[in-house]
């Protein structure tokens, strides 16, 4: 499988917020699954359930508004060792970032 980017502004006038949304519970429960539990500090694992399945995610890097990373360490197989890179960066009045799905191996 071939590594995955995306590039997403939100209006925001600065990454703070979303890097709120990506580290707290509320924050990732706000915008991608309301069935999501654990801790967002390095070394915890977030777990993220969908009605058919979910993932877990292991915190390997936070850098206060700029950076988080995950490595998924539970869910569909083919998801299992990748690793989950959000980075955080400000233009105008838009936090760009870019979410890259790197593969294992």
């Amino acid at each position: 499988m071939v590594d995955i980017l995306h590039r997403v502004g939100v209006k925001t006038p600065t990454p703070e917020k979303v890097y709120d949304a990506l580290t707290t519970v509320d924050g990732l429960s706000g915008w991608w699954t309301e069935d999501t539990k654990g801790k967002g500090n390095v070394g915890d694992v977030l777990e993220f359930r969908f009605p058919v399945g979910g993932f877990d995610m292991e915190v390997v890097d936070l850098q206060p508004s700029e950076r988080v990373v995950w490595r998924v360490v539970d869910g569909p197989e083919e998801w299992v060792g990748t690793t989950v890179d959000w980075e955080l960066r400000q233009a105008g009045d838009y936090t760009i970032h870019w979410l890259e799905r790197f593969v294992a191996g």
